[in-house]
């Protein structure tokens, strides 16, 4: 999006980026890790900002997916922002064309791009916004310890085995591959604070609804989110009471 018109609350208008143009009467944004830019762009909040955190996967190899036959999950540290490594069983894998996998993960590196779904994946602009932004250096210097540990362990795959086998010892370097990797779209507090709640800007024309962070466990709560989506669109755009 390159340009939002339509700013009385009367409607919302949208150029893109590559020429295209959109009309409508109501819009609902849910831009993920670029939700705070849009919303800007519409006029809203320059807080919270998105900072995105870099989560990767390592997969267990099929001769040891007998010693997983459910979630397993450490207890939180509420002193770090993040759960750390815990183990999942899935349908299938993305990486080879087994039809189990169980995914050993995910880590929490600062990313290098809204979009770096790999070390490889680097926009300036991205990394430019995020030095600049007073938060993220108080989240840095709270959590540095633990911020390059997650670096050191991303790249060295052998500084993993020490979380892993508090869980399942009997786990090898060599039963482990890289696997897939996500980019979390965590909001952040110009304290230095991650938000933890679900932030809808108020600040936008009355005539759009941006969802500004929708926190985890987003897939696991998808059909509450979208309830909750719904119910405050409903109250916004006075469509009636909330369903």
């Amino acid at each position: 999006v390159s340009q939002f018109g339509g700013g009385t609350g009367e409607g919302v208008e949208i150029e893109c980026v590559n020429g295209t143009r959109l009309q409508s009467a109501r819009a609902i944004f849910c831009a993920g890790a670029f939700s705070d830019r849009l919303a800007r762009k519409a006029g809203g909040s320059h807080v919270p900002m998105i900072v995105p955190v870099r989560g990767e996967y390592l997969e267990l190899h099929e001769s040891q997916h007998h010693l997983v036959k459910g979630l397993i999950y450490p207890v939180p540290d509420p002193a770090v922002p993040f759960l750390g490594v815990h183990f999942t069983p899935t349908m299938g894998s993305v990486t080879t064309s087994a039809s189990r996998q169980v995914l050993v993960g995910p880590n929490a590196v600062l990313a290098m791009s809204r979009e770096g779904y790999s070390w490889s994946h680097i926009n300036p602009t991205d990394l430019l916004e995020a030095a600049s932004f007073p938060g993220l250096w108080k989240l840095g210097l709270k959590h540095w310890r633990f911020a390059f540990g997650e670096m050191y362990r991303s790249l060295v795959l052998s500084a993993q085995m020490k979380d892993i086998n508090m869980f399942l010892p009997a786990i090898k370097r060599s039963h482990l591959r890289r696997g897939r990797a996500g980019v979390r779209a965590q909001a952040l507090n110009v304290s230095g604070s991650l938000v933890d709640d679900f932030i809808f800007d108020e600040d936008c024309p009355q005539s759009q609804l941006h969802v500004r962070n929708a926190p985890s466990p987003g897939a696991t709560s998808s059909l509450a989110i979208a309830k909750m989506i719904v119910d405050k669109a409903v109250h916004r755009f006075g469509w009636g009471p909330p369903l």
